[in-house]
């Protein structure tokens, strides 16, 4: 059963908690991490996370480097496999590399990595359009289509849908590689498994 779905995304003045309420008519806005009953160390690396992106907001948001702006996106899955090990089976952490989710089915370029593709093939979509493709036509290195191999494979093994929480951040650190592979060419999401489920009960 899932109890709680929490999305790492950046954003202005929220301290330890870039996290956001996702699927729930109970909870919604900023998790509060303290409350979710995170360690502190896993709450200071999330709150000097967030203060790279805070620091960049006036008086016109613009990256440092290209290398600072690939690293935070990078890191975002670090931190979200921490914050799904930390939270247990009966959450799912997404992220989309410390961006917003909700616009990357209507615009933009994306590869998201779910676990009911064959192979080492991702969604791609671009602008509203979704397509499969493997994982060297989508440019990532061998590597990281192994991981994605390794990762699907762990995932036909266990009884829990997608996984329980060590399986979920395997998934998300598989992300992580991807979006490394990928730096600006597209944004990664990982949503536990499965694309962008809108309630728990599609999930359970």
């Amino acid at each position: 059963m899932v109890e709680l779905i929490v999305l790492v995304m950046a954003e202005y003045m929220v301290d330890d908690s870039p996290l956001w309420y996702r699927g729930s008519r109970e909870h919604v806005g900023v998790a509060d991490a303290e409350g979710l009953g995170l360690s502190a160390s896993l709450r200071d690396d999330l709150r000097a996370w967030n203060d790279v992106y805070d620091s960049r907001s006036e008086p016109d948001f613009a990256w440092s480097s290209a290398e600072e702006r690939d690293a935070h996106r990078v890191t975002a899955f670090t931190l979200a496999s921490r914050v799904q090990l930390e939270l247990g089976d009966d959450a799912h952490v997404w992220c989309g590399a410390g961006q917003g989710i909700d616009m990357v089915a209507s615009g933009g370029r994306a590869v998201v990595l779910t676990s009911n593709q064959a192979g080492t093939d991702v969604l791609f979509l671009r602008d509203g359009n979704g397509d499969r493709m493997t994982a060297r036509a989508a440019g990532l290195r061998e590597g990281t289509a192994k991981a994605i191999v390794r990762w699907r494979a762990v995932t036909e093994r266990v009884d829990r849908p997608f996984g329980g929480a060590e399986t979920r951040a395997l998934g998300l650190r598989t992300a992580g590689r991807m979006q490394s592979d990928l730096g600006t060419e597209a944004q990664v999401v990982f949503t536990a498994g499965v694309w962008a489920p809108d309630r728990h009960d599609q999930v359970d």
